[in-house]
C-alpha cells in the first residue's frame, strides 16, 4: 500500500470515530433526564363542614322502661337554621309492624301495639323520610301470654294434597276458624314456581293482630319426616344429620312428624346434641305418640308437643287435634319466637286454655339458674258449657307426681314442691270429661343441692 493510501485511510478510521464519539455523546446528551424544578406541595383542601341535621329526642316512653299494651310514643323534634325538616315519622320495636307518626304542636306521636312483638328486650326506633334523621332506644316488653289455636302441618297439590295454597289458607281462616295456619308441602316434590307461589299466598293471607300465616315445608325421608317452619329454602340436605346441622344454621323452627311410638322412626329418636338444637316440636296426638314423646323427653330431647292433624284434604284445620301457641298477640314474629321458646301444648279440645308456670317461667321454658324449689301453678279454662275437666296429671319428669281432681270448667292450682337434687323436668296432662286429651310442653329446672 502506497504512503498515501495509509493516511487516507487513517484519516476515514479518525473522522469515524470522531462521528462516533460526536454521535454518542449527543444520544448521551438526548437521553439525560430534564432539569426538574421540585414542586411544593399543595396544602390538603379543607372539607366543608357537615350539613346540620334534624335531631329527635324521645320523649315517652324513657329508655330502658317497661311497656305494655298500647304504648304511646311522643318524639320532640330539634331543626338548627338551614337543616331538612322530615315530613314523616314511623315507630317500631325492632320492626314491624311500623306506625306513622303524626305532629301535634310540638311533638310527633302516636300509638304502638306493643302486644304484637315478642316479650323481652326490644329496641324502639323511629325514621324518618330523611335517611340520617332517626333514633332508637331500648325497651322492656312486658305483655301476658295468650292463647292462639294453629294447624301447622298440611298439604296441597304441589305435593300429595288438593286444590292450593291460596285455598288452604283462605279455608284455616274463613271456614276452619283458626288464629294460626302453617301450609307444610312435601319439599321434594316443589319446584321453584311451585314454592315462590306457597310464599306469595302466606304473605297475602297474613293480618297483623287477625290471622297468622306462615309458610312451611315436610321433609320425607324413610328415616324419618319433621317440618319446617319459615325456611328460607326448599333445598335441604337428605342426610339426617346434615339436615339437623343445616336446620341449626338457619335457625329456623322444625317438628319430629308422625312418630308413633317412637321405638323406630327417626332412629328411634337417638339422641343428638345438633338435633336438639334444631328441633323443637313433636306430633303428639294419640297415647301411641304420647309413648313416642315421653321415650324423646327421658332420652334427653327439648320437645313440646303439637297437635297439627297433616291433612291431605280440603279440611285444613277442620279435624280433631290442634295446636295452642302461646303469645301476647297475633303476628309473625310472635308465632315463631312461640314455637322457638316451645310455649305451646298439643290438644283435643279446640277452645281449652292452659297456661303452666314453674317458678314462674311458661311452659317450654328451660331453667338454668340452680333453684331449690320448684313453684307449680296451672290455670285452665274451657268456655264451653258442657265441657268438664275431669283431672290434671302432673309427672315429673316421666313419673306421675300427683294426680288433682276437678270438676269443672276452670281450674287454678298451685304447689310448692322439693324435688331432688340435680335435673327434672315438669309437664301435664289434662284429662277431660268427655275423653279429650291435652298435652303441655314441659318446664325444665336445675334443683340446687
Amino acid at each position: 500500500m502506497s504512503k498515501s493510501m495509509v493516511s487516507r485511510t487513517w484519516f476515514l478510521v479518525l473522522l469515524g470515530s470522531g462521528l462516533a464519539l460526536l454521535l454518542g455523546t449527543s444520544l448521551a446528551w438526548a437521553e439525560a433526564p430534564a432539569a426538574t424544578q421540585k414542586a411544593k406541595p399543595s396544602a390538603p383542601a379543607k372539607k366543608p363542614p357537615p350539613p346540620p341535621q334534624a335531631k329527635l329526642l324521645l320523649v315517652s316512653p324513657k329508655p330502658q322502661s317497661s311497656v305494655s299494651g298500647q304504648v304511646t310514643i311522643q318524639v320532640q323534634m330539634e331543626v338548627p337554621t338551614g337543616a331538612a325538616e322530615p315530613k314523616q315519622m314511623f315507630a317500631g320495636l325492632g320492626g314491624p309492624p311500623w306506625i306513622q307518626l303524626e305532629r301535634q304542636n310540638e311533638l310527633w306521636q302516636g300509638k304502638l301495639d306493643s302486644t304484637l312483638v315478642p316479650n323481652g328486650p326490644q329496641q324502639l326506633r323511629i325514621v324518618t323520610d330523611i335517611s340520617r334523621v332517626r333514633a332508637a332506644a331500648p325497651v322492656q316488653v312486658e305483655n301476658p301470654l295468650r292463647v292462639w289455636f294453629a294447624d301447622m302441618h298440611g298439604h296441597t297439590s304441589y305435593s300429595d294434597g288438593v286444590f292450593f295454597p291460596a285455598d288452604a289458607y283462605k279455608y284455616a281462616r274463613q271456614t276452619a276458624k283458626l288464629d294460626v295456619f302453617i301450609l307444610t308441602d312435601h319439599l321434594e316434590s316443589l319446584d321453584d314456581n311451585e314454592w315462590l307461589d306457597a310464599r306469595e299466598a302466606a304473605w297475602k293471607a297474613n293480618e297483623m293482630g287477625q290471622f297468622t300465616a306462615l309458610v312451611g315445608l315436610e321433609w320425607t325421608k324413610e328415616w324419618g319426616h319433621l317440618c319446617i317452619y319459615d325456611p328460607p329454602t326448599y333445598r335441604w340436605p337428605n342426610d339426617p344429620q346434615e339436615f339437623y346441622r343445616a336446620l341449626a344454621d338457619a335457625k329456623v323452627v322444625a317438628k319430629f312428624n308422625h312418630p308413633g311410638d317412637g321405638a323406630v322412626s327417626h332412629s328411634g329418636l337417638a339422641y343428638s346434641e345438633i338435633g336438639d338444637q334444631a328441633v323443637q316440636l313433636m306430633e303428639v296426638r294419640s297415647p301411641q305418640e304420647e309413648l313416642a314423646y315421653r321415650r324423646a323427653l327421658r332420652l334427653g330431647w327439648h320437645l313440646a308437643p303439637d297437635g297439627s292433624t297433616d291433612t291431605h284434604q280440603a279440611n285444613w284445620g277442620n279435624l280433631r287435634t290442634w295446636t295452642a301457641i302461646l303469645a301476647p298477640g297475633l303476628s309473625p314474629r310472635n308465632i315463631l319466637d312461640a314455637l322457638a321458646n316451645r310455649r305451646c301444648y298439643s290438644t283435643q279440645d279446640r277452645n281449652c286454655r292452659v297456661l303452666f308456670t314453674v317458678n314462674g317461667a311458661p311452659m317450654g321454658s328451660i331453667l338454668k339458674t340452680p333453684t331449690p324449689k320448684a313453684l307449680v301453678r296451672l290455670q285452665i279454662e274451657d268456655p264451653d258449657p258442657n265441657d268438664a275437666i275431669a283431672a290434671v296429671e302432673l309427672y315429673e319428669d316421666d313419673r306421675l307426681l300427683e294426680t288433682i281432681p276437678a270438676n269443672n270448667r276452670q281450674l287454678v292450682w298451685e304447689k310448692s314442691l322439693e324435688p331432688a337434687p340435680g335435673k327434672h323436668y315438669y309437664w301435664l296432662k289434662v284429662l277431660q270429661a268427655d275423653k279429650n286429651t291435652i298435652w303441655t310442653a314441659p318446664v325444665w329446672v336445675a334443683i340446687a343441692p
